[in-house]
């Protein structure tokens, strides 16, 4: 179990590490992708497929077998300390290395809204007060105080549980209750 949660820690490290990488990259080299629904869509299945190779990777590591309470130990340690590391950053980077970004990603998202809003023949009135109302929740991401902030990481342990007890029953795997027999030759 304490091979478990090492792995699981590691592992939880370089995801927060991914995460940020991915982060920063989009952030400074094509900003405008952050108002884009299809980003978020796929950033989302990315994120899931990299929480699958770790979890499976963390299986391996533990010897390819665990049960359902060692699997959801693993994954959400794992999910925790992604979570943690990631929440941690988001917080001081937009907070003190980049203060001014609600601002600026704010302009990407209401245009992305207003382009997406204009396809589904929304306008006027509507159409603002449902951008006002989506640049406004992007505030305790961006412009986080320390109560978003104490919410966010908790919504974010939150959701890691969740799926961390899909995955453990999903990725489950019990030793076989007989051992192979050998052929004698």
């Amino acid at each position: 179990m304490d091979n478990l949660n090492k792995n699981a820690i590691t592992n939880g490290i370089i995801i927060a590490v991914i995460t940020i990488a991915i982060q920063l990259l989009t952030y400074y080299a094509a900003p405008q992708l952050l108002g884009a629904t299809w980003y978020g869509i796929v950033i989302s299945l990315l994120s899931l497929v990299i929480y699958i190779v770790f979890t499976l990777d963390l299986r391996k590591k533990v010897g390819g077998f665990w049960s359902f309470k060692q699997a959801l130990t693993g994954i959400f340690i794992m999910s925790l300390v992604a979570n943690v590391v990631s929440s941690v950053f988001n917080f001081v980077f937009y907070k003190f290395i980049e203060p001014d970004a609600y601002d600026r990603v704010k302009g990407y998202v209401a245009d992305g809204l207003t382009a997406t809003f204009e396809k589904m023949g929304l306008s006027g009135d509507d159409m603002d007060k449902a951008i006002e109302k989506a640049t406004e929740s992007l505030k305790s991401q961006y412009q986080p105080s320390p109560l978003d902030f104490l919410k966010n990481i908790a919504i974010a342990i939150l959701i890691g549980f969740v799926l961390s007890l899909i995955f453990a029953a999903i990725f489950k795997r019990n030793p076989p209750m007989f051992a192979p027999l050998e052929e004698a030759e």
